[in-house]
């Protein structure tokens, strides 16, 4: 397919989207699931606990009150419009900078990158130079911080045999799967960002490079964070975690074969006690403490895990942007 081609399908994607009534585009409202909601909690981590803060998206932010890490950095969260206009995306810093401090953010030691698209890295190379965090990812994802001058010696490519120790927290990176692409609009899986990434970029020069989940270990309490609604079968199979951050985006446009196994090979394998949805929300519109759905068939997907989490007897909460909740207390 020409990039004219792609172009084309993309901007009429876009004008579809934008002409949409709000109602129509986003569907069934947040709030009809607030029976589902998790308590808020602004008390620190302590005696091994561990504060977790969302940003939208699956930006998370690991607290355990001595040690700070990111899972990705999104912020600056482009409307469509804007995008339709423009035809860019680029880090707004006084965004960036009233979210980081909104989330207690200080001075995380790593963040982490699940893969190379804008809605996941945007931001994440004016994160690490304002907190001097360590940027781990893949060369796409190291490409983006080249291009936005954080140094070499201030980014490592992920490694997947080796855990990364964090303070108390242990990380291990796994190869994952991107959720199923949408042609002509996210079908660049695999392709890799091969040079320095400058701001601002046409969005598809933001390529998914490889993507990734992360096991994370914290005294006996072990979290499983998947950033992408796919999986790799059998990549879980050794893996056990008390909480589970799910990715959902696409998920309730899939069909139930796919929805099935996709089930089994994360819930299933897992056996969480939690289950926390992800990539749930529209990241074209701002980050703030009422998200709403990505698009209407996102509530397809909280009703079918609600279904089989219920069945399985498994806690299915749901966090807003900027909200912080405190696990293992």
């Amino acid at each position: 397919m020409t990039k004219t081609v792609v172009l084309c399908i993309f901007m009429v994607f876009l004008v579809t989207l934008i002409a949409c009534p709000v109602n129509s585009a986003f569907g069934r409202d947040i709030d009809h699931y607030s029976s589902y909601y998790l308590s808020p909690s602004d008390a620190p981590a302590k005696d091994g606990s561990i504060r977790v803060t969302f940003f939208g998206t699956t930006m998370l932010l690991f607290d355990d009150g001595e040690t700070q890490f990111l899972i990705d950095g999104f912020i600056t969260r482009t409307s469509l419009r804007q995008l339709f206009l423009k035809r860019s995306v680029r880090t707004d810093t006084a965004l960036v900078d009233a979210a980081l401090a909104r989330g207690k953010v200080g001075k995380p030691k790593v963040l982490f990158v699940a893969h190379s698209h804008y809605d996941h890295a945007l931001d994440i190379a004016y994160i690490a130079q304002k907190t001097n965090a360590q940027i781990y990812g893949s060369e796409s994802t190291l490409n983006i911080g080249r291009g936005g001058g954080v140094p070499e010696s201030q980014m490592t490519l992920l490694d997947l045999k080796q855990p990364t120790k964090v303070g108390q927290f242990t990380i291990t990176v796994l190869p994952s799967k991107h959720s199923p692409p949408t042609r002509g609009l996210n079908d660049d899986l695999g392709i890799v960002i091969s040079e320095p990434l400058k701001q601002p970029a046409r969005p598809g020069a933001y390529t998914e490079g490889g993507s990734f989940d992360f096991v994370i270990k914290h005294g006996d309490h072990i979290i499983l964070v998947k950033p992408s609604a796919n999986f790799v079968e059998g990549a879980l199979d050794n893996v056990r975690a008390e909480v589970l951050f799910l990715a959902t985006a696409t998920l309730g446009k899939q069909d139930q074969s796919f929805k099935d196994a996709f089930y089994n090979q994360t819930v299933g394998k897992v056996r969480p006690k939690l289950v926390i949805p992800v990539h749930w929300d529209s990241f074209f519109l701002p980050l703030n403490d009422h998200l709403e759905f990505l698009e209407s068939n996102e509530s397809d997907g909280f009703d079918f895990l609600i279904g089989r989490l219920s069945a399985d007897h498994i806690q299915f909460g749901i966090m807003q942007g900027f909200q912080s909740i405190v696990l293992f207390k």
